[in-house]
């Protein structure tokens, strides 16, 4: 079971006006995933907020996270060739593979939409959100993030010059609400104080759904040793990904992976790692060797290759994930 715990296939479809289960001209959609044996991908939906700036931003997040949700339900009740299937729980995952469908489990690359608001929070679980990253550019109501805008432009953040980070009230309150909800709670790119705030008060495994090891590429977005042997404490999963942060050196490519993957096996063993792809619709530079989440195949060929025994490449390439995901969401 191969399992993509961060791509954007929902979002790059609603943007692209076109229907969910067609070619959508990226690195990510159902037919890649199908034909990359994908069983489930983790669709985290990027809705940024323009008041924290940034070119990206809307100036109506919620409006559009809810209208970005009713087009993937319009989807599934519309068609029932469609190939996919929304997952609330691990069973469903388990589901879809049996039926040859794709198992999308939905989620959101910030929290901007929701500001917040312990309210909104549950009515989107209720919708079917089963993951939250709290974080993603900037600081919002929850937390901040390891990037930062000023005007049109992104810089890291600087504790020296910035705001103090470290979660907010209500984001003490959200992750509290999360556990209880049973949604998994996402620790990419948040900035270190935010990150150790988040850990101190979870209480169910946490993940790093698309984030590589400082080790190796010496950047703030990219996650401490101490951070990754951290999440693996609280029995939760590290997923790097073919597709780097930055800014640093590192080229977009499977080796980049699977080095990040085979740090992290080294260093909290092989229970607590997976992948994610962070795909989403750029045709140029793509990662050599895994050029579209077609190429996932690639990703156990090449851990056989670097002599990880078969248990191994099955719990990195999708098990892992499915303990968390049922421990966390049922």
């Amino acid at each position: 079971m191969i399992v993509d715990v961060h791509g954007h296939t929902l979002d790059l479809a609603y943007e692209a006006k076109a229907p969910l289960a067609g070619d959508l001209g990226g690195l990510t959609d159902i037919p890649l995933l199908r034909a990359g044996g994908v069983a489930a991908q983790l669709t985290a939906c990027w809705v940024p907020d323009a008041a924290i700036g940034g070119p990206h931003g809307s100036r109506e997040p919620l409006r559009k996270a809810l209208t970005m949700i009713d087009y993937l339900l319009g989807q599934l009740d519309g068609a029932s060739g469609l190939h996919v299937m929304l997952a609330l729980r691990a069973d469903d995952v388990i589901g879809a593979q049996t039926a040859g469908k794709i198992a999308l489990i939905l989620g959101f690359e910030g929290s901007d939409a929701l500001k917040g608001d312990l309210g909104l929070l549950r009515a989107f679980h209720r919708l079917g959100v089963r993951h939250l990253g709290l974080v993603h550019e900037g600081r919002n109501a929850v937390g901040t993030a390891t990037q930062v805008w000023e005007g049109a432009h992104m810089r890291l953040y600087n504790s020296q010059i910035d705001p103090p980070g470290g979660l907010t009230d209500a984001g003490k309150a959200f992750i509290q609400e999360m556990n209880q909800l049973g949604m998994l709670v996402d620790v990419t790119h948040m900035e270190e104080k935010t990150f150790w705030d988040t850990l101190e008060v979870a209480e169910s495994p946490v993940v790093a759904t698309h984030g590589n090891a400082r080790y190796l590429q010496d950047t703030v977005r990219n996650l401490t040793d101490d951070q990754i042997r951290a999440i693996a404490q609280t029995g939760g999963l590290i997923c790097p990904s073919p597709t780097p942060l930055g800014p640093g050196s590192d080229e977009p490519s499977l080796e980049l992976l699977l080095d990040n993957m085979d740090h992290m096996v080294e260093l909290v063993g092989p229970e607590h790692v997976g992948f994610g792809s962070d795909f989403l619709g750029q045709i140029k530079n793509r990662p050599d060797g895994l050029e579209d989440v077609s190429k996932c195949g690639n990703i156990e060929e090449g851990l056989r290759h670097r002599h990880h025994d078969e248990k191994t490449v099955e719990k990195l390439s999708g098990l892992n994930f499915m303990r968390v995901f049922a421990q966390v969401a049922g």
